[in-house]
C-alpha cells in the first residue's frame, strides 16, 4: 500500500510531530482502489530554517522510490511554529520511548 510506504519514510525521515496522508485517487479518474494521487500535510522541525523549495525537495528525496508510483502529490510542509500559527492547534508532545520511572 503506497499510503503506508509514505508515512513510514516520513515518520522515519522527519519525525513528525504532525502527519497526514491523504489519498485523494477516488476524487480523480482513476480505477477503484488507485493509490496515484496524494495530499501530504506534515509538520516537522526539520524545515525550520528552510524555505519551501528546499522542504519538498526534502521529501521528494526522502520518497523517492514511491514518487516513481504516484501521478500527483500536494505537499503541505510546516515547522510546528507555522502550524500553530495557521491552525491555532498545539502540538500534541512527542511519542513517549518508554524507560522507567525515574
Amino acid at each position: 500500500m503506497i499510503k503506508v510506504q509514505i508515512e513510514d519514510q516520513l515518520n522515519t525521515g522527519l519525525d513528525p510531530w504532525h502527519l497526514e496522508v491523504i489519498n485523494e485517487s477516488p476524487n480523480h479518474n482513476v480505477p477503484d482502489g488507485a493509490e496515484s494521487h496524494f495530499k501530504i500535510i506534515i509538520v516537522s522541525k526539520e524545515f525550520s530554517e528552510l524555505r519551501m523549495v528546499k522542504r519538498h525537495q526534502m521529501i521528494y528525496s526522502i520518497l523517492s522510490e514511491e514518487m516513481k508510483l504516484i501521478h500527483a502529490i500536494a505537499i503541505h510542509p510546516f515547522t510546528p511554529e507555522e502550524w500553530k500559527e495557521k491552525t491555532g492547534e498545539e502540538l500534541k508532545s512527542p511519542k513517549c520511548l518508554g524507560g522507567g520511572n525515574d
